[in-house]
């Protein structure tokens, strides 16, 4: 008789989010004894982006044995970075916060390039992209033009991250901890 498979979830931020959506569907997760599950949590204020996430995933059956990475844009918003901070000291092990800031398009860029340079918004941030993919459009799958270059994507922004860039994505560490990997 075999066990019932662990789950990983991904949350995403906002209602409509496709974006993270259609990236994340050409991942499976590394250890066969886990099944990747996503959603949006529907809201985009890191409190109820938390207590969303719990309520959808414990619909799905999330368990202590199960992972939730719960993925928040901080929207170059100091208050929003603070508020992230306080909320994932005080969050399980197994229920992690994946930041980006501005938003979750540097991730994007961030294989092309390494990018330090200042912005304010996530509009700066899109304009930016567009440098790489020209008429770049949110809620459109990339994936075929960024997979070959997911390696260069972790150097840059770990190289950024060494140099205390304000400008950042949390989503290496999912590659770095062996979670996922391309179907």
């Amino acid at each position: 008789m075999s066990s019932a498979k662990k789950l990983i979830i991904f949350s995403f931020e906002g209602k409509n989010n496709k974006t993270e959506s259609l990236y994340f569907r050409h991942f499976i997760p590394c250890d066969e004894n886990f099944i990747l599950k996503t959603f949006s949590s529907g809201c985009t204020d890191v409190k109820n982006m938390i207590n969303s996430s719990k309520r959808k995933a414990a619909c799905l059956g999330f368990t202590a044995k199960d992972l939730l990475y719960i993925f928040i844009d901080a929207d170059c918003d100091k208050s929003k970075i603070e508020l992230i901070k306080k909320y994932r000291a005080k969050l399980p092990k197994n229920i992690k916060l994946i930041v980006s800031n501005p938003c979750f398009e540097i991730w994007f860029i961030y294989h092309f390039a390494k990018f330090n340079k200042p912005i304010h918004s996530n509009e700066e941030l899109l304009n930016n992209l567009t440098k790489f993919i020209p008429n770049y459009q949110k809620n459109k799958d990339y994936f075929d033009l960024l997979k070959d270059k997911c390696k260069v994507a972790i150097e840059n922004i770990k190289n950024v991250k060494e140099a205390n860039s304000l400008y950042y994505s949390e989503v290496y560490s999912l590659f770095d901890e062996d979670l996922i990997k391309f179907k």
